[in-house]
């Protein structure tokens, strides 16, 4: 996180430098964050829950970052959103992004709130992670009710509907061409 124009200034130039590659500058996001964890594909696709992640004293300041993530017991706490209306305003902004990208089966989107408490998507996960203790997409499930075995059979139940749509698409494709 920069806090001045100058620093800015240097710190691009050093990473200008040291990747030879454009550098990306985001507005930081002072707000609450949030996970949207999704299961399905397409209009079948559906929110399984929306879970606040709550930064504790011993966590590192500004965000969700690597070092949080990986010691998350002591300086995280996951909680369900309770709001119904946030709930349906998160979920319907991820339903939408996950749908417009043509994600499939599961995964998982962050959300953070803006200084005005606009919703602002951060990162899409279409390969979340499923470790069922530490993945943020397992934690959610938990939380919500839903066991970890009840999610992957629900990722495969999308993806073997998927394939199979596909696969008769495709017979349906050549049986057309072959007549």
């Amino acid at each position: 996180r920069i806090e001045s124009s100058v620093d800015l200034m240097r710190v691009c130039r050093d990473l200008l430098v040291r990747y030879s590659q454009p550098v990306l500058v985001e507005t930081y996001l002072p707000g609450r964050e949030f996970t949207v964890g999704i299961v399905g594909t397409g209009q079948k696709a559906r929110v399984l829950g929306v879970m606040e992640v709550i930064f504790n004293k011993s966590a590192e300041a500004f965000g969700y970052t690597y070092d949080n993530k990986a010691h998350f017991e002591g300086r995280v706490e996951y909680r369900l959103e309770e709001s119904k209306s946030l709930v349906r305003e998160l979920g319907d902004l991820a339903l939408a992004a996950w749908r417009s990208l043509g994600c499939r089966d599961a995964g998982r989107l962050d959300i953070r709130m803006d200084e005005q408490g606009t919703p602002q998507l951060m990162e899409l996960n279409p390969l979340a992670g499923l470790n069922p203790t530490i993945s943020d997409l397992a934690i959610l499930c938990r939380l919500s009710g839903i066991s970890y075995s009840q999610l992957i059979e629900e990722i495969i139940n999308s993806a073997l509907e998927r394939c199979s749509q596909t696969a008769s698409q495709r017979l349906q494709h050549a049986e057309e061409h072959a007549a």
